[in-house]
């Protein structure tokens, strides 16, 4: 356990096992990673408790506990490596899931939510799940409840309780409130991260929308010199400032500007992005540093400069990866947790807050082929850039949630893809329903019904076979080998997932969206689908009763039993 000392005396006299406790500096900058090893070595389970930041949004706190959890994360992971079964990480927070409106937000702890969200996709070896509890709530209870998710069996990873309540997360499609939001012509928008593939789409939106001065911060501001002209021609005023949004100084300078030289300040726009891919348990405090600034620390700027200049919008941009997790974007997931739970917090106090949680914008698609064809196989779909963006009114709307996913998906095959790795119970509500699927007698069924009982299994196994072969364009006449793996044999994330849904409907039976990866070669899959089918369990109820009757192995002794074997072998020869 990392925790504090009142939790690990209450989880050590509640357990049934030994606890061992760990300082929290065990975990900090230049601590000695031999000696987190050695303490990690013939442990089965780790919790990590951080404490409950003094401030509720400090930023610091943000920095200190996912670096914690990535240095104990990246130290399981190499322990792992010899350990016979890897330990398995717990995380507790506090408050750091708000689950309606007005509900307490601790947006210090949420990061370790989009932090273990892809942490349960690069090491599903060592990861066991996180909750999230009210900081009310005293050690005895809280140690009930993480023992109650740590034996769990439902695959619930995440969960979170509230006056006694369990809950756990869901998307749901919701719709928006008709009404568009409009913008002051006589007030300022400020843009941040005005230069990146969205923010020039968001610049044109808001002077859709009704603005006519917009500010734009970027590093190179000259990069909007021709949409400059473009909006000057229809009456917008874009003002390219080349600042930086987490320098207090600069900030101070272009805020004092809002109502003198410029209009009133209406709306604030983050959508600044920096930063590289990198697996958790290689990730660098320079890496860290490099994607949470532009997010945290000029979040927390702006809400401090906007409790003493009432903005009227907040609109914070953010990822649907930090409610699904994503390898080698943890810090990146982390980031988009932080802003959703940013925003609750905001509206808690009585602040305009919106965040949009967005899916893949096509413009980030075509300059990053690899990510793209990544994404696509897992079910991401590439959002036209002007579709997408045209739903910010809508979200924009105060009668809209405070956080709102914008998202293309295939949910079936984004599903079957994660589900190789995570749990991913998230999706739940979005795919289709057992009873909607395989309604009513297909062909094969009837064709397998009417065949000769001996002879079912092996047309069922021909079924499999020739559907794999033809999901992976392989010509019909060169038979799969029953016993490759099809992942072995070039089948991805999106034709597993064109089997399954083949399977489905040729049987007529539900069939789970990870049944090809959980059953991945001919044979492995026709077992099961053998227990799946009723025409098919009488048969192997038959085989199973008439080799207990013929064979009689269990009565032999052991040199017998060899002499047997040898027999069955030298005839073999």
């Amino acid at each position: 356990m990392v925790a504090d000392n009142e939790l690990c005396h209450e989880l050590a006299r509640a357990a049934d096992s030994r606890v061992d406790s760990l300082s929290p500096p065990a975990l900090a900058a230049g601590s000695d990673p031999a000696a987190l090893l050695d303490a990690l070595r013939g442990v089965d389970n780790v919790l990590y408790a951080p404490p409950v930041p003094g401030e509720l949004l400090d930023i610091e706190s943000a920095y200190q506990v996912f670096h914690a959890t990535r240095r104990l994360a990246a130290a399981m992971v190499a322990s792992s490596a010899t350990a016979i079964s890897p330990p398995k990480l717990f995380i507790m927070t506090r408050n750091a899931q708000p689950i309606s409106e007005g509900d307490r937000a601790n947006p210090g702890h949420a990061v370790l939510w989009g932090l273990g969200r892809s942490l349960a996709l690069e090491h599903p070896e060592i990861w066991g799940g996180i909750i999230d509890l009210d900081d009310s709530m005293p050690a005895e209870l809280a140690v009930r409840h993480v023992l109650t998710a740590a034996h769990g069996t439902d695959g619930e990873d995440q969960v979170v309780y509230r006056s006694g309540a369990r809950h756990v997360p869901r998307l749901q499609r919701r719709t928006l409130p008709g009404k568009p939001v409009t913008l002051n012509a006589d007030a300022s928008q400020l843009v941040i991260g005005a230069t990146g593939n969205i923010g020039p789409h968001l610049i044109r939106q808001l002077a859709r929308m009704g603005a006519k001065t917009i500010v734009a911060m970027a590093r190179k501001p000259g990069a909007l010199d021709e949409l400059t002209q473009c909006l000057a021609a229809t009456g917008t005023d874009l003002i390219a400032v080349a600042a930086d949004a987490t320098d207090p100084a600069a900030m101070q300078t272009l805020f004092d500007r809002f109502g003198t030289e410029l209009p009133p300040l209406e709306g604030i726009y983050l959508a600044a992005f920096a930063g590289r891919p990198a697996l958790l348990s290689e990730m660098t405090d320079d890496d860290v540093t490099t994607m949470f600034r532009p997010k945290l620390d000029a979040l927390a700027l702006l809400h401090r400069r906007s409790l003493k200049s009432p903005v009227r919008h907040f609109v914070l941009f953010s990822s649907v990866s930090g409610l699904l997790g994503s390898r080698w974007l943890a810090h990146y997931t982390a980031t988009s947790a932080f802003l959703d739970s940013f925003a609750g917090a905001r509206r808690t106090m009585g602040l305009p807050a919106t965040v949009v949680d967005w899916g893949l914008w096509k413009s980030l698609a075509d300059v990053q082929k690899d990510a793209t064809q990544i994404s696509a196989e897992s079910g991401l779909q590439p959002m036209a850039d002007e579709v997408a963006i045209g739903a910010l009114p809508l979200v924009m709307n105060p009668d809209a949630a405070v956080a709102t996913v914008v998202v293309a998906a295939d949910w079936p095959l984004l599903a079957a893809a994660y589900r190789t790795r995570g749990a991913l119970r998230i999706v739940d509500d979005l795919l289709p329903a057992p009873e909607d699927v395989g309604k009513g007698e297909s062909e094969f069924r009837t064709s397998l019904r009417s065949c000769p009982a001996e002879k079912r299994r092996d047309m069922l196994f021909d079924h499999v076979g020739a559907l794999a072969a033809t999901v992976m364009g392989m010509p019909p006449t060169e038979p799969l080998d029953p016993s490759a793996g099809f992942f072995q044999l070039g089948m991805d994330s999106l034709m597993s997932v064109t089997l399954q849904r083949a399977l489905s409907e040729s049987l007529g039976e539900f069939l789970p969206a990870s049944v090809v990866f959980d059953y991945p070669t001919v044979y492995s899959l026709t077992d099961y689908l053998a227990t799946v089918l009723p025409e098919l369990l009488e048969i192997g109820a038959t085989a199973v009763a008439t080799q207990q009757a013929t064979d009689s192995y269990h009565e032999l002794t052991e040199a017998e039993l060899l002499e047997q074997l040898s027999e069955r072998l030298r005839g073999t020869q």
